[in-house]
């Protein structure tokens, strides 16, 4: 069959059907959520399921479950959809006078020194774009953009993908520091090792993060063991927020720490971290070309990284 046949056979309600089924695993449901009747929703799989030439959903008196076709169509589904969501949003834009909505996800270590003021510059300097942006894990955000959620990411491609199935450009490295509240009595002459704070109480990032990784790494090195009952948190916020309540220690982003320290919330321990996480990296989908908005914002995150570099950095593969 054809692209062109089954353009014409697909109908946008055997796309939402095929993930309200995803998310429902019942017909019933499935059918009061589109608000058809459940003979209607019936013969709508039995259509999407001879337009694709594969049974999607396997029937049991537990449910519907997809099969491997009905995952592989419900990924699709939900692009298509995102797509048609994001088309009606940019008709919206351009109908008032603004030019689109840029979706960015990125790690927090890039939060400060890159997309904060790529923000910032663009809500003054083109106030027809609108911007939203998603703080969270590299894996998360990779997830989100393979599913159409965002329009490109800032983070680790974790070696999860091909070389050709990313487009993906180093913007700069990822320094840690070891931190601690202000008030924390400990003395620090500027000469600490990771030994000699090692027996402290620690506040870790979740496994298996990058960051938690290279933490374990550094441990490893210096021939330490990993410290005895952390408290475990994949929020930066949380993890400032816990600082500021005790004198526990962490590890986070040297451009997170300068933001804080500034602040007068945290003050850098003099212990040397090993860089083992290198660089993050702006990344993108080559076959899912960015719109002229997003294209904007993206080489605008780019230039930024290159000028705090003073030097272009090569691809991350």
């Amino acid at each position: 069959m054809t692209a062109h046949s089954l353009i014409n056979r697909l109908k946008l309600r055997h796309l939402r059907l095929i993930l309200e089924l995803e998310a429902t695993n019942n017909l019933h449901r499935a059918a009061e959520r589109m608000n058809l009747s459940q003979p209607s929703v019936s013969k709508l799989l039995q259509e999407v399921e001879h337009a694709l030439n594969a049974r999607l959903f396997e029937r049991s008196s537990q449910g519907v479950f997809p099969t491997p076709s009905g995952v592989l169509a419900a990924r699709h589904a939900r692009l298509m959809l995102n797509d048609i969501d994001r088309l009606q949003l940019d008709m919206n834009a351009m109908q008032e006078g603004t030019y689109g909505t840029v979706r960015v996800g990125s790690i927090v270590a890039a939060l400060p020194e890159l997309v904060s003021p790529v923000f910032a510059d663009i809500a003054h300097s083109q106030p027809g774009i609108s911007l939203s942006l998603s703080v969270d894990t590299s894996d998360a955000l990779l997830l989100g953009m393979e599913s159409g959620r965002l329009d490109f990411v800032i983070g680790r491609p974790l070696g999860l993908h091909g070389p050709t199935s990313l487009d993906c450009r180093d913007l700069a490295s990822e320094p840690l520091c070891v931190v601690t509240s202000r008030t924390n009595p400990m003395a620090d002459s500027g000469t600490l090792t990771l030994e000699d704070v090692a027996q402290e109480r620690w506040i870790l990032q979740t496994a298996p993060s990058p960051m938690r990784r290279a933490i374990e790494a550094a441990f490893t090195t210096a021939l330490l063991p990993l410290p005895a009952h952390p408290i475990e948190a994949s929020s930066m916020f949380a993890t400032i927020d816990l600082l500021l309540h005790s004198n526990l220690l962490a590890v986070i982003p040297c451009s997170v720490s300068r933001h804080y320290e500034k602040a007068g919330m945290i003050r850098r321990l003099s212990v040397p971290m090993p860089d083992f996480l290198g660089a993050y990296s702006l990344i993108s989908l080559p076959d899912r070309p960015l719109t002229p908005a997003a294209l904007l914002v993206f080489s605008a995150i780019e230039a930024l990284a290159i000028r705090n570099a003073d030097h272009p950095l090569p691809s991350c593969f």
